[in-house]
């Protein structure tokens, strides 16, 4: 290899190992249901994610020395509320599924995001599809099918199952997210919008949360509160790669979740993926890449 291409490559396998480290730490936050036992609900997994997140976020502006009222100053609040309803509801949805289904499963329909995220950018920003990108959706939908029906003789999901329709669910209200943090992203600062989901979505949802209050372990509750932490350093780990690489070299690797989730569900619960979960994993990470590689 020569010294000029040692210099590409060496830039781009660190970015490769950042955006590894952040779908790692994000399977860890979806299968955060599960490995509590299903002792704790999903909607109160989220609100401990999102107030522990808001103070981890608070504590980077501190250190930073911002000013949290300067951070805090925005024209776009309504936005910010929409978008912590999105995050927190797709968020739950995506954990219950998670917690009642294989984790191999889950990640892969909640890999439907990019279709929704498609879709609704075509509808409510404009954007034009190709013929390659409508081929792409549905090839992601039919590997949703596929997962959906499942191999039931091997272990796979139940039609009756309200899980997979919560994941596809999820999938849909975190495109919504995305869309919204496309349009907020154009005048706030990253700190701004970290500090406004994460305090938002713990403050409307603190009563309910608080009056459907599931009671478990000490322990338990303590580890579900470094998902906030861990939510936000699995979102540093992606832009330190995306300062290394472009987004067509790095977002394929994005799909590296379907792995981690099968390892975790293998190594943790015994569930091995039946050949109903790989192949629609395939057909959506497949129609997922056409998607990327076409804008």
């Amino acid at each position: 290899m020569s010294a000029d291409a040692k210099l590409v490559a060496g830039p781009k396998l660190v970015a490769a190992l950042w955006v590894f480290a952040a779908c790692f730490l994000f399977s860890l936050l979806f299968a955060s249901g599960k490995l509590s036992g299903g002792l704790v609900p999903a909607l109160q997994i989220m609100w401990l994610r999102y107030a522990s997140g808001f103070a981890a976020a608070g504590s980077v502006a501190m250190v930073r020395r911002v000013p949290l009222a300067r951070l805090l100053d925005t024209r776009k609040r309504h936005l910010h509320v929409l978008r912590a309803c999105f995050g927190l509801g797709g968020g739950a949805c995506i954990i219950y599924g998670a917690t009642h289904m294989p984790l191999a499963d889950s990640a892969s329909l909640s890999l439907l995001q990019g279709v929704f995220t498609m879709i609704l950018a075509v509808l409510l920003l404009g954007e034009r599809l190709r013929l390659a990108q409508i081929l792409a959706a549905l090839l992601c939908l039919a590997g949703a099918f596929v997962i959906v029906r499942g191999d039931q003789q091997g272990g796979g999901i139940s039609l009756d199952s309200l899980a997979p329709y919560a994941v596809i669910f999820g999938a849909f209200l975190v495109a919504c997210e995305v869309i919204l943090i496309k349009i907020l992203s154009r005048d706030e600062s990253t700190l701004t919008m970290l500090l406004h989901v994460n305090g938002i979505a713990a403050m409307l949802f603190a009563l309910p949360v608080l009056w459907f209050w599931q009671a478990a372990p000490w322990p338990v509750i303590g580890a579900l509160c470094l998902l906030g932490p861990l939510a936000i350093a699995g979102q540093a780990c992606n832009v330190q790669a995306y300062r290394r690489a472009n987004a067509s070299f790095l977002a394929p690797l994005g799909y590296s979740a379907v792995l981690f989730s099968a390892l975790i569900g293998w190594l943790v619960f015994g569930d091995i993926p039946g050949p109903a979960t790989w192949a629609g994993a395939a057909l959506i990470i497949t129609g997922g890449v056409i998607l990327i590689r076409r804008g």
